[in-house]
Parts: C-alpha cells; sequence; structure tokens
C-alpha cells in the first residue's frame, strides 16, 4: 500500500545523476539551436526606389531626404536591423545625399533613365535566389517593378508595395491589389 502512494522510486532521478544522452537535458548544440531560432525571425527586404518616391531624382537637401526616410520607415515599418538596399540614378550630388542619409543601407546606382531601377531588380532577384529572406517590400510605385512583383510572387514570396498615391502606377496596383501602403504626399501636407 505505502508503494502504491508514493510511487516507484526507481524511475525518480535526480538532477545529477542526468547525463549528456538523456533527452531531457539540453545539450550545447540544442543551447544554439534555440539562439539561432530567435535569430531567423520573419526578415524583410526592402527595395528602395528613392527617385521614385520623392518624385524628384535632384534633391539634394539632406533635410528633405532625411524626411522622406522617415516617412518610409513609419508608413513601411522599416527598423533597426532590416535590410534595404536603395537605387538612385548617378547624378553625383543626389547620390552622395541619398547614400548619406540612407546609411548603413545598400545604396545602388547605375546610369540611365532606368538605370537605379534595372539595379534594384536585379539586386532583388539574386537576394530572392539566395533565400535568406521571408518576404519582399518594394518601395517605388514604377511600372518597372510590376514585373519583379510577379516574379517575386511566383517564386512564393509575399510581396508589399509602398509608394505615393499619385505616383503609383496602374499595373503594379493592380498586380498588389490590397498589399499596397501609401506614402503621404510630402509637398501636400
Amino acid at each position: 500500500m505505502g508503494s502504491e502512494t508514493t510511487g516507484n522510486r526507481s524511475d525518480v532521478r535526480s538532477p545529477r545523476s542526468r547525463r549528456w544522452g538523456d533527452e531531457r537535458t539540453l545539450r550545447p548544440a540544442h543551447i544554439v539551436f534555440l539562439f539561432m531560432t530567435q535569430l531567423t525571425l520573419p526578415r524583410p527586404l526592402h527595395i528602395i526606389d528613392i527617385d521614385n518616391l520623392m518624385g524628384d531624382p535632384q534633391v539634394v537637401d539632406p533635410w528633405v531626404i532625411g524626411r522622406w526616410q522617415d516617412t518610409y520607415m513609419c508608413t513601411a515599418g522599416l527598423r533597426p536591423g532590416d535590410h534595404a538596399i536603395v537605387g538612385t540614378g548617378c547624378n553625383g550630388k543626389h547620390a552622395f545625399a541619398v547614400q548619406s542619409k540612407w546609411n548603413p543601407f545598400r545604396v545602388v546606382r547605375r546610369p540611365g533613365p532606368d538605370g537605379a531601377d534595372e539595379a534594384l531588380i536585379e539586386a532583388a532577384m539574386t537576394e530572392a535566389e539566395r533565400g535568406r529572406y521571408t518576404h519582399f517590400v518594394i518601395g517605388s510605385g514604377d511600372h518597372r517593378f510590376a514585373d519583379l512583383h510577379d516574379l517575386l510572387s511566383e517564386r512564393g514570396y509575399p510581396v508589399t508595395v509602398v509608394s505615393r498615391p499619385r505616383a503609383l502606377s496602374h499595373t503594379l496596383r493592380s498586380r498588389a491589389g490590397d498589399r499596397v501602403l501609401y506614402l503621404p504626399d510630402l509637398d501636400l501636407v
């Protein structure tokens, strides 16, 4: 009778009797796995066509560029630690001003009327092939990014578009559906 109420004492182990092979004990590999699991939270990649968002590829005023950066970060949810690729044209003063305000994000440049768009699309496709991101945020309203939206969606990535309402092309708007976030037109505020 006494053994029924106290249970079989031979099945109970003290903490000191646990061995590394015991499934109830965390091994160093389990600790590393748990730590790495915390680091692999959903991570977006922001693809930002800053010239399109600002509506002027000639802006060199750091205050104006900083205001657009703050607005984008609040609207799109770009947080410290997130990754972003910012595209701009090759106007030297403008590119320098953009790069100095959008530091530490990666800035890509290419000459030509659609050079920044092409550089951003290539960088986004390279990152999609690597598979390090869970979703993409396209910061542009340019119709050139509609094909990028389709390519990323076909690969299974959720895609959100961030744009000014007046700058968002009909093609990109229709493909993004309800996954569009609108920036305010700062020149109207």
